[in-house]
């Protein structure tokens, strides 16, 4: 900013004046010793003020070094005409280096010449001049044995002569800023140092376990430090375990795996290595935790070990997590195993053997049972009864009102831990037989019918089984049902001689059982899946092979094993929908407007699979925030072999700047490929506010009889 270009007003600085007359800079100097140096900035500014006015010069300013010290920039100018305050541009090293290369060597530089002093006449052009600065007298600031800036005093309109009492002044004026630095510089240091101790303080109060520190003294070790957090950890206070006052830590770790942590350490130690150590302890409370322990060693100059630092975190729900997904890994493998054991089986004997060993290795337990019963006779036998390790022959029985009745009425699952007499009377059934005081049971169901009951039982405990175990019994016995329904069909097959409807309806049951088998386990897994992407993806996966299973299914039920009706096959989608998005359905209404349209099982399934992927993006993506909607799925027949189907929701749409035809998602992509396996046309409207409309124009599949 050029003054000259400036209103001039009257002196408003709100500094006292020195009489510019007095030459008494001795008394300038001691107000200044006396002014307080804790506020750097108001008593910058005071200097350069008493400065102008003690010389009786128009522009005195302070300048400091870049970071890199490639330039100086203005930090206080102070106009003594105007009574004000402002700032300038930097002077850079590259433009200026003699200049600079004085400053650095001299203890100050006075040019009575500025434009033409060869100290200073590299400043002409870009600096003086454009000011109109005659004289100007710099001395340099140091801090920490270094020049960090400089005090600037320029004198305009005329030249100056400056005198070594002036010199001597500014000189004792540079002193005392650089005072006023160090004493800044300290109390910031000081407050640094405060706020990194209260940040340590709070990180450690707020870490998900405790830090300690143990000294080494002679052959023995003493805590000397931990943090308060170690009673979150195992109940004890951090001033029992200081000084070993109340218990040693080592106290508390497991027996079993002292001496292999030990070995650890010493041999991180020795190596001077931070050490890594999993272990058990027993907390004040007797309770089993898994810790995670990272530490190091202190030396002393001559490389003496004298302590130990570290950290010690709490990883007992990772343990647990780690282990139960080795035995989940492990029943998911044994369930793939017993699978395919029992798919080679084709007697209902072996078929039954097989289940009951499997049931013991996989729950490790002895006390089994497999009933089966006989729809035709109402009868129930127990070709497989094991108990508290003992094989025995339990004869069968006519339909009554006992245990196994019960899951054959409900054909669900049931886990009883405690009081089972108590339960099962309150349902009204006999309990006289009932001695067990845990037990789980899951019928063996195909399709819908029940073919037995398998039951594991604990004759000594209450509380043996869990939920989990309950979904595997299940999953079990859902693969025991398919085995033995399959081998119930080959004997009814091999035995009757019936000809290919029997057959084909065989495989369609097969191939539905089969599907079945790889939804119960996409389902199992499911539940050990906790990434949300990933397990969406598993759901849709299963949703897509329901959809099939459920062609098979209406293709077993009928004898026409050429076309299905697609209404009822739509409806039976529908509530698969309902049955996997659960409570996204609730305000979710789903119309159906398809009469009498028999299709075969080419067009079918590709079609069901359409429907699936749009209805399922639908629920997903049209109704955010739980907002109701309707979803209109139509079939209309055009000529004899022509189609349209049609999907469309009542939901918010999509960016009418996307092209969704052209999208890289799944769905869309398989609803594209699928079209095209129909010789279909794809057409999307997408209208602002009124939903996404879905138009599939299609031919029906050129049906090859099966021979």
């Amino acid at each position: 900013m050029d003054p000259k270009n400036q209103n001039k007003t009257e002196n408003t600085s709100p500094f006292e004046k020195v009489d510019a007359e007095s030459g008494d800079y001795h008394s300038v100097l001691l107000e200044l010793r006396q002014l307080d140096k804790t506020g750097l900035h108001d008593f910058l500014k005071k200097v350069l003020d008493v400065i102008a006015n003690a010389l009786n010069i128009e522009r005195v300013s302070i300048w400091f070094y870049s970071e890199d010290t490639t330039s100086i920039y203005c930090d206080y100018l102070y106009l003594k005409t105007y009574g004000r305050y402002i700032n300038d541009n930097p002077i850079f090293l590259k433009d200026s280096p003699s200049y600079f290369r004085a400053i650095e060597s001299q203890p100050y530089v006075a040019a009575n010449d500025a434009v033409n002093d060869p100290q200073t006449k590299e400043l002409s052009d870009v600096y003086l001049k454009p000011r109109g600065i005659y004289s100007m007298m710099d001395v340099p600031i140091v801090f920490g044995g270094k020049i960090i800036g400089i005090i600037c005093h320029e004198e305009l309109d005329h030249y100056r002569l400056w005198k070594s009492e002036e010199i001597e002044f500014t000189t004792a004026i540079s002193s005392l800023v650089s005072t006023s630095l160090e004493i800044d510089f300290r109390k910031k240091n000081e407050k640094d140092f405060n706020e990194s101790q209260r940040f340590l303080s709070t990180l450690i109060s707020n870490l998900p376990g405790y830090v300690y520190r143990v000294s080494k003294e002679g052959d023995a070790w003493t805590i000397q430090y931990i943090s308060e957090g170690v009673y979150d950890l195992t109940g004890y206070r951090a001033n029992e375990l200081v000084r070993n006052k109340v218990l040693y830590y080592s106290t508390m770790v497991n027996e079993s795996q002292k001496q292999l942590a030990r070995k650890v350490v010493e041999k991180a130690l020795e190596d001077k290595k931070p050490y890594q150590i999993n272990y058990r302890i027993s907390t004040a409370g007797g309770k089993i935790k898994w810790v995670w322990e990272q530490g190091r060693g202190v030396f002393s100059d001559d490389g003496e070990l004298i302590a130990t630092e570290g950290f010690i975190t709490d990883i007992t729900e990772k343990k647990l997590f780690e282990e139960e997904t080795v035995k989940k890994n492990k029943e998911l493998s044994a369930l793939y195993h017993f699978g395919k054991s029992l798919s080679k089986l084709a007697e209902t004997a072996e078929i039954i053997e097989s289940i009951g060993n499997m049931l013991g290795e996989l729950f490790n337990s002895n006390s089994i049972y497999v009933s089966i019963f006989d729809e035709e006779k109402e009868f129930i036998s127990f070709p497989f009864y094991l108990r508290e390790g003992v094989r025995s022959e339990l004869p069968g029985r006519q339909l009554s009102n006992r245990f196994v009745e019960y899951i054959i009425s409900t054909g669900k699952p049931l886990l009883i831990n405690n009081n089972a007499k108590g339960f099962l009377e309150s349902k009204g059934m006999l309990t006289d037989q009932i001695e067990a005081l845990s037990m789980i049971s899951s019928p063996l169901i195909a399709g819908e019918k029940v073919l037995g009951v398998i039951a594991l039982q604990d004759y000594e405990n209450e509380n043996s089984f869990t939920d989990n175990q309950l979904e595997l019994l299940a999953t079990v016995a859902s693969q025991a049902a398919i085995a033995l329904e399959n081998a119930y069909l080959y004997s009814r097959v091999t035995k009757s001689l019936r000809e290919k409807e029997v057959l084909l309806q065989e495989v369609h049951h097969r191939v539905k059982n089969n599907l079945q088998v790889m939804s119960s386990l996409i389902k199992l897994q499911s539940h050990y899946i906790k990434d949300e992407k990933m397990l969406e993806m598993m759901k849709e996966t299963g949703s897509r092979i329901q959809s099939m299973a459920i062609v098979h299914t209406k293709l077993y039920n009928t004898k026409d094993y050429d076309h299905i009706d697609f209404s009822e096959y739509v409806r039976s989608l529908a509530e698969n929908f309902a049955t996997s998005y659960g409570f996204r359905m609730k305000n979710i209404k789903i119309n159906i407007d398809i009469m009498n349209i028999l299709l075969n099982i080419d067009t079918a399934i590709p079609c069901g699979l359409v429907i699936n992927e749009l209805v399922s993006n639908s629920v997903k993506y049209a109704f955010p925030d739980n907002r109701s909607g309707e979803i209109f799925i139509s079939l209309s027949k055009l000529d004899n072999r022509k189609f349209i189907l049609t999907v469309r929701d009542t939901g918010i749409g999509a960016p009418q700047n996307k092209d969704i035809g052209k999208s890289d998602t799944l769905g869309i992509q398989l609803v594209t490929l699928l079209s095209k396996q129909m010789n279909g046309h794809l057409q999307i409207i997408n209208e602002k506010g009124k939903g996404l409309e879905f138009r599939i124009t299609f031919e029906e599949a050129i049906y090859k009889a099966r021979s």
